[in-house]
């Protein structure tokens, strides 16, 4: 059984795999403490009749319980986002979700 900590992170990651997913994010969560927890694709399409896809979105999520990043994945998240990555940090406070963008 694993520890109480990385039960806490995992039971986290999937509460915001959900949130995200109601939001119509395809969201697929990575195994084993891998960085970013969550990558995130959504994909318009101009027309449900079409298979043209116009306007595709990858956004990259770690999931912290404490809010804060790492010095090696703030550096990470900063080369990710320099070649056009949105990356975002979700954490939460008194069991409310929060957000902010890198």
């Amino acid at each position: 059984m694993a520890n109480r900590s990385y039960r806490i992170g995992y039971n986290f990651e999937l509460r915001v795999k959900r949130h995200l997913e109601k939001k119509g994010w395809l969201v697929f969560r990575q195994g084993k403490s891998k960085f970013p927890d969550l990558i995130c694709i959504r994909v318009y399409a101009e027309t449900f009749n079409t298979t043209k896809i116009t306007h595709p979105q990858v956004m990259l999520v770690e999931c912290k319980v404490n809010k804060y990043l790492s010095k090696k994945e703030s550096e990470e998240f900063k080369k990710l986002k320099e070649i056009g990555l949105k990356c975002r940090v979700y954490w939460r406070d008194s069991r409310k979700l929060k957000e902010y963008d890198i």
